[in-house]
């Protein structure tokens, strides 16, 4: 199992959390349309490349995620601290128990192995989010559906450098999740200042 695959799969997951972030925004007064998130997703790939001149895209996309989720973090604090580290958890959580199985499906393949593995890998962060995003009255259910196609583009991405840089061909990748999902699933981490802010007690 060749690390650059995985490292571009957590770095995906940190691009759902940065989307599904600013969809929960406290301060919104409504969810965000399909145009407001792909314009957001649009804004975060094009800021990744020209701050990260000469990089690899992916690899450009991956320092400007990790910097943006620790301004996010920066910006806040206490309980807005737990709600933006619960909103990055949940783009994670979402782009791998919904719009990768889904995309995995399409191709004729039932992600169920993978999916169970990254369930209880997680379980503690997920109801830690679900108990944060509560208390604020935020159902992180209802952004689903807004968010899927934008998540299945970068699942399209993400799954063409994940076999890219586990050297197996694009359609094998799926395979590659449930023959490895335990090794995958626990390789799958928020970077550390999110994962303190989200388990914190305020």
């Amino acid at each position: 199992m060749k690390s650059a695959g995985i490292t571009l799969v957590v770095v995906a997951g940190l691009m759902a959390g940065i989307l599904l972030y600013e969809a929960l925004k406290p301060k919104r007064m409504n969810e965000p349309t399909a145009a407001e998130i792909k314009t957001q997703m649009d804004k975060l790939r094009t800021e990744a490349t020209q701050k990260n001149p000469g990089l690899p895209q992916s690899d450009a996309i991956k320092e400007e995620a990790t910097k943006q989720a620790s301004a996010m973090l920066k910006d806040s604090d206490g309980e807005n601290r737990a709600r933006t580290a619960a909103g990055l958890f949940f783009g994670s959580y979402y782009m791998n128990t919904r719009a990768r199985p889904a995309y995995c499906r399409q191709r004729g393949v039932d992600l169920t192995p993978f999916v169970t593995a990254f369930d209880q890998t997680h379980r503690a962060e997920l109801t830690r989010a679900r108990e944060i995003l509560a208390r604020a009255g935020i159902d992180p259910e209802s952004m689903a559906p807004k968010l899927q196609a934008e998540f299945v583009s970068l699942v399209e991405q993400d799954m063409k450098d994940f076999a890219a840089g586990a050297q197996v061909q694009p359609e094998s990748a799926c395979e590659l999740f449930n023959q490895n999902s335990k090794i995958i699933a626990e390789a799958i981490v928020l970077p550390a200042d999110v994962k303190q802010a989200l388990m914190a007690t305020y």
